[in-house]
């Protein structure tokens, strides 16, 4: 029984996940999806770009999808034709199988690098979270290949570089030694691997739930293993969601079962209050907040692309750039019209959302937006990379409102169920509108869809037509849904 790299460090997070993994392989949880697909495309496009950084070498597996024996074949022969270097190197030892990103001859010695497509965080304790989770990665591989009688020299990881900026890619990748941080987890493996291969043989392990079914991320089997809560459970509770196993051990499961004190802001005593009551509460003040939105009022939403390799001048690694939006303005007679840009494949598409975004924003006196983070950040960093512009942009800067505190500070209905995400307030305050009739129903897809249309060469123009149309849909119901959120906020004054 041979396991791959990846079902290794499964099995090092949690056996049954990797039980699931190795003996339901067709599970729908484990269903590849838009998102993932484009995470796969940018990997490729990152591993390319590495191979040039480092410079020439055999590829053991040009053609992408290859046996692990021919990936061998391939290895041993180019190292004993003294190859530099050898990228997507393969070897099998000790019931594991890996392929190394690249190796590298350094003298008598080899030296294996790993390439993350994620960027070198420059605070100290964000690099320890990447060392947390990217080591023992690099172990299973320093031990597989030292298992098939490897000299293993030094193991790095490669990440993108945050100061890299587009044109100049030479600075893409940051390398750092991780040599010292690999060998006590290459210590632990042989019993370790053992211990899954033995699992293996078995039935479904009864493992118990704990911090290894959201860290790093969700598991995709989260919810085999925990049984629904009930409504308003207290792991609803706003910004409380840490305080949960506490609450449950004073005997408070529920968040009626909560008194005002036990909540850690003023939203989640709302809420408290308004659960206990079965009933949403509006604060006396909501009507003097909405009257100080000044008029003509406009509606703005962005959506994003995700570039691990800069594509447009200016760019670094994994900024999020602005593609598309859509506007809906209210005019003074109460009438709504709606204006729309998706970038076109091909070029920068920054110039020309500039050119329709100002243009659409024109003449309004409130740009409102729900969590203006996100909108404000583009609109800098698009002043930042065209600076003829700067003046332009940045007024729309300035008058850009968020109304997602509007809704927080004066208002909480149950069904928020603890969240101010729109997706959760809509359905609540404005009943039958919502995303569940778009073929695009959350930002992720949508940022998939967005990569799709710039970025497929294989993408006919039917499939193109069908991609724009649901983005396009998507993104304006986005402010449509703050339309008719404003419009009920009104009513509730």
């Amino acid at each position: 029984m041979t396991l791959n790299k990846r079902q290794v460090l499964s099995g090092l997070r949690c056996h049954k996940k990797l039980w699931l993994e190795f003996h339901e392989d067709d599970a729908p949880e484990l269903r590849l999806t838009d998102e993932m697909l484009m995470r796969f495309a940018e990997g490729r496009e990152v591993g390319k770009h590495a191979r040039l950084a480092r410079g020439d070498g055999v590829n053991a597996a040009p053609e992408g999808r290859v046996s692990q024996d021919v990936v061998e074949q391939r290895t041993a022969a180019a190292m004993s034709d003294g190859a530099a270097r050898v990228f997507e190197a393969g070897f099998t030892a000790g019931g594991a199988n890996i392929r190394a990103d690249i190796l590298e001859r350094d003298g008598d010695a080899w030296r294996l690098i790993e390439v993350k497509s994620s960027k070198w965080p420059e605070k100290d304790r964000d690099r320890e979270k990447k060392f947390e989770l990217h080591v023992p990665d690099v172990a299973v591989q320093a031990w597989v290949a030292r298992g098939a009688a490897l000299p293993l020299g030094a193991t790095h990881l490669m990440y993108l570089n945050p100061d890299c900026r587009h044109p100049d890619l030479s600075n893409l990748f940051s390398t750092v030694e991780v040599t010292t941080r690999v060998e006590p987890v290459v210590r632990e493996l042989p019993q370790a691997v053992a211990a899954m291969q033995a699992m293996l043989t078995g039935s479904v392990p009864d493992t118990a739930v704990g911090d290894q079914c959201t860290d790093p991320d969700d598991c995709p089997f989260y919810d085999r293993c925990h049984l629904p809560l009930p409504d308003h459970h207290v792991s609803e509770l706003y910004y409380g969601k840490r305080y949960a196993e506490r609450f449950e051990s004073e005997g408070k499961r529920l968040i009626s079962d909560l008194s005002e004190s036990d909540a850690p802001n003023a939203a989640a005593k709302r809420q408290v209050r308004a659960v206990k009551a079965g009933a949403r509460i509006v604060e006396p003040g909501l009507g003097a907040r909405l009257a100080m939105l000044q008029t003509p009022i406009i509606h703005l939403d962005f959506e994003t692309v995700q570039l691990a390799v800069p594509r447009w001048p200016g760019c670094h690694p994994q900024d999020m750039v602005a593609v598309q939006f859509s506007v809906h303005r209210e005019r003074a007679d109460g009438t709504v019209d709606h204006v729309a840009h998706l970038a076109q494949p091909g070029g920068d598409p920054r110039p020309a959302l500039i050119d329709a975004l100002v243009e659409a924003c024109r003449g309004a006196a409130t740009i409102l937006v729900y969590f203006e983070q996100f909108e404000k950040k583009r609109i800098e960093e698009l002043a930042e990379w065209f600076p003829a512009r700067e003046g332009e942009l940045m007024d729309i800067h300035r008058r850009i409102v968020d109304l997602l505190p509007i809704v927080r500070d004066h208002l909480y209905d149950p069904d928020f169920r603890g969240s101010f995400s729109l997706k959760k307030v809509l359905p609540a305050l404005v009943p039958g509108l919502g995303y569940s009739d778009l073929a695009i129903q959350e930002g992720g897809t949508a940022t998939a869809a967005i990569y799709r249309l710039l970025f497929d060469d294989k993408l006919n123009s039917d499939e193109a037509g069908v991609l724009r149309a649901n983005l396009l849909a998507y993104c304006e119901r986005d402010t449509e849904a703050m339309v008719r959120l404003l419009q009920r906020l009104r009513e509730l004054e």
